[in-house]
């Protein structure tokens, strides 16, 4: 349960920065392209203004140009050669015709004949007459014109094509709009180079295409207005702007923005997955920090209670001892048996005094208001294994020392003695037979780490917590107080005994222990001991 409330937290907190910063996203790259329909549709109304401006200023000069046709300036010298232009696009239209319906051709007044002068195809009211048609058929000349004049502003011409002879007639309506759109279409032309567009599209009353140089694909952003002239009523023109740099950065933006979703997801799953770890961290060394708590609290309050019945207990033994005295004294059986009854006495007494030494080693471990002196770590573990060896030897256990010999530390050293001898003996009784326990030390800023490794069967999981409880013991014979006694020592050194498990073989016990006391916590064991 504690598990899901510590990812659930975190987890919600992440979706709802995810949700907040993808619908941000979106919005932002939503305002993008509506800024950038914006400035392509800006940039069309300047095209359209500027080629409506030079649409109406040189079919203003055709307008003079038709009623006073004395007057040249640049402008009306292209207007001029545009009439050149319309019958050379005439032309090649007419050799093109091969493969083109006749019916399809845009002139409202034409004929077609053979090489023999029969008619083939013709449209509109036109008279060709035996003298026109001649020089044709008989190869003499190529083409007959007949260009606009002031009594008859229309323009006739004839041709012959291959084994076709056209002949047709422009009035001067069609002439002048045949002018107009040759005249517009070189402003389209020169004005899509300088303002860099796709393509400028005109369409008529109708709808249908009067000058169209490209047609509508999906990269392109269309601007079509009415063209609102004087001369082209009823026009409208169609402004072809490439979207392919608005795309582009389209394109750009979301892309990055998803590079920037997917890195927060990654992000968010790591810093959740973290957070996750680090508050899983946290209530575990909550919980072992309760736990040490609860087992100090129950260790010192052992320790009184041990300090004051350890007290009491001498007190019987030092009564009994001095009655053993007595006895021995003065009441001394009969010869017969008088050896017999001071054997009897001395071992009585003996084991009085072993009682009392076992007392008196236990208010020594609870002794936590005792001096720190500066100790050597090797003599200390080193006294210990001597007085251990023994034991273990006659269990084929070695004890493999590799305690660097330069460690001091402040300690009491009686008690450190007891604490290391109680972490040793447990190892012993945990191997049982054949064996070793190794011991090594690492230094670090402020404090020494103590390894002792032993090849014991290890312990379970579900016992870590309990190892340092008093009464607890997986031992026949055990009374459980002697690592309880080991930790409450270390700890009021200042320092803590981990256990790294092993359950296939073996236990490290790790204990640290600062170099130096700090004052205020000597003052505090002192308060605590008193």
């Amino acid at each position: 349960m504690g598990d899901k409330k510590a990812i659930i937290f975190p987890s919600l907190l992440f979706v709802i920065f995810f949700f907040l910063i993808t619908s941000t996203g979106f919005f932002l790259i939503r305002i993008i392209k509506i800024n950038i329909e914006n400035l392509l549709k800006g940039e069309g109304e300047i095209v359209y203004n500027h080629i409506k401006r030079e649409i109406d200023i040189n079919l203003e000069y055709l307008t003079l140009f038709e009623k006073s046709p004395a007057i040249i300036t640049p402008n009306f010298l292209n207007i001029m050669v545009s009439d050149e232009t319309i019958v050379e696009d005439l032309y090649n239209l007419m050799s093109d015709t091969e493969d083109m319906r006749l019916d399809k051709l845009p002139l409202t007044t034409f004929a077609v004949f053979d090489m023999t002068g029969n008619k083939i195809f013709a449209r509109g009211a036109l008279r060709i007459t035996e003298s026109e048609l001649r020089p044709l058929i008989t190869k003499k000349q190529e083409t007959i014109l007949k260009m606009p004049t002031n009594q008859d502003k229309s323009l006739s011409m004839g041709m012959r094509v291959k084994d076709r002879i056209f002949f047709f007639t422009i009035d001067k309506t069609e002439l002048e709009l045949l002018r107009k759109k040759f005249i517009i279409e070189d402003i389209l032309e020169r004005e899509e180079k300088r303002f860099n567009v796709l393509g400028i599209n005109l369409y008529d009353q109708k709808g249908k295409p009067f000058i169209q140089q490209k047609s509508e694909s999906a990269d392109v952003f269309i601007l079509s207005k009415p063209l609102d002239s004087g001369f082209l009523q009823g026009y409208t023109m169609e402004i072809l702007i490439s979207k392919a740099l608005a795309k582009d950065t389209i394109k750009r933006t979301t892309l990055s923005f998803i590079f920037i979703l997917i890195f927060l997801v990654i992000l968010g799953a790591l810093s959740t997955f973290a957070i996750f770890l680090l508050q899983r961290k946290h209530e575990k060394k909550v919980r072992e920090m309760e736990r040490e708590l609860i087992v100090k609290e129950r260790l010192v309050s052992l320790g009184k209670l041990a300090s004051g019945m350890a007290h009491e207990i001498r007190n019987p033994l030092n009564a009994m001892s001095l009655s053993v005295q007595r006895l021995k004294r003065e009441f001394l059986p009969e010869e017969g048996k008088k050896e017999e009854y001071l054997a009897f006495l001395d071992i009585v007494r003996g084991e009085l005094v072993r009682v009392d030494r076992i007392v008196e080693d236990f208010l020594l471990s609870t002794r936590a208001h005792a001096p720190f002196i500066n100790e050597n770590l090797f003599t200390i573990l080193d006294e210990i294994i001597t007085i251990i060896n023994e034991k273990a030897t006659s269990r084929e256990i070695r004890i493999i020392s590799k305690i660097d010999p330069q460690i001091t530390i402040e300690s009491q050293k009686d008690r450190l003695t007891q604490a290391f001898y109680n972490i040793i003996i447990n190892a012993i009784e945990a191997i049982g037979q054949k064996g070793s326990i190794e011991i090594w030390t690492r230094t670090k800023d402020d404090a020494v780490d103590i390894y002792l490794k032993d090849t014991g069967p290890g312990i379970k999981e579900e016992e870590l917590h309990k190892v340092f409880e008093y009464y607890y013991t997986t031992k026949d014979k055990g009374m459980g107080i002697g690592l309880p006694i080991s930790y409450m020592i270390v700890k009021d050194h200042g320092g803590d005994i981990r256990i790294a498990r092993d359950e296939v073989q073996g236990t490290t016990f790790i204990v640290t222990l600062p170099f130096k006391q700090r004052v205020e916590k000597q003052a505090e064991r002192i308060v605590q001991g008193s």
